[in-house]
This record gives C-alpha cells, structure tokens and sequence, in this order.
C-alpha cells in the first residue's frame, strides 16, 4: 500500500463512520415514516434499539434483557428507566415474583422495532443492490481486508 491508497481509504473509512441512517437514507426515512416516529427513534442509542428489539416478541426480565443483549445490568437499568419514562417501554412485576421487574413494549416501542428492523431490511436491500457487481472472490478480500484493519 501507498501513501495515496492509504489516504483514499482512509477518507472512506471516515466518510462511513461519520454518516448515519439519517444522511445516507434519510429521504427513505422521511416518505416510510411519520414525523413523530423518526423524532421518537433520534433520541435513543444504539443500545437502546437492542432493548427494544429483544421486547419485540415477549415480554422481558431486566436479567433476560441483559443476557440477550450482552449490555451491562446497570446499562440497561439506565436505558430501561429513561424509555420508560419516555413511555416506550412499561415495567411491571407479575403477582407470583414481586422482586422480578417486567419489561414490556408499549405501542410505539413496538412501533420503533418495527421501524428499525424495516431500516435494517432496506439497508440489507441496497447493500446487496450496490455489492452485485463483486465475486465472491472480490467480496472475500474485502472481508479480509476489513477484519485485518479491525483486529
């Protein structure tokens, strides 16, 4: 590698990390979804959204939510109190385990899953629509490329 190859991917690189949903596909957004909705998902993290979609088919212990998000228990205890203030999620205790707190989605947190599994299903749809003109060869050394950098 070069000094001008480094410096072109390197521009690329950071043009990737610095562009989020919103600027790459935010006319999508925009025309898919009510205003009130994308203000709604702008304020939450990244973690957040992983609670939230692992409520999407049941409803949760804060342990539960834990173990499958791989987040820290306080990190979720913060998330969780914020969102359900928000009135995105609810928590409740059921009438065998008082101790055990509940998490269920509200309807607009289910609204937000829905949201974000529809913008990572059409992200999925144009990276595959931009990628169709690489082999798999092609493709092999770009993966290899990307875990060298990353390791």
């Amino acid at each position: 590698m070069n000094d001008k190859q480094y410096q072109e991917i390197a521009s690329l690189l950071e043009r990737l990390s610095r562009n989020n949903a919103m600027s790459i596909y935010g006319n999508w957004i925009k025309n898919s979804f009510s205003k009130e909705l994308i203000a709604s998902v702008s304020v939450l993290t990244h973690n957040d959204l992983k609670i939230l979609d692992s409520l999407f088919k049941q409803d949760l212990s804060i342990s539960d939510v834990v173990s499958r998000t791989g987040l820290s228990q306080g990190g979720v205890s913060r998330r969780v109190n914020m969102m359900s203030k928000k009135g995105i999620i609810h928590k409740y205790q059921n009438d065998k385990n008082k101790k055990t707190v509940f998490l269920k989605l509200n309807p607009i947190g289910q609204e937000l899953v829905d949201f974000h599994r529809k913008l990572h299903d059409h992200i999925k749809e144009i990276f595959f629509q931009k990628t169709q003109r690489f082999n798999e060869e092609q493709i092999r050394v770009v993966i290899s490329f990307l875990e060298a950098i990353l390791t």
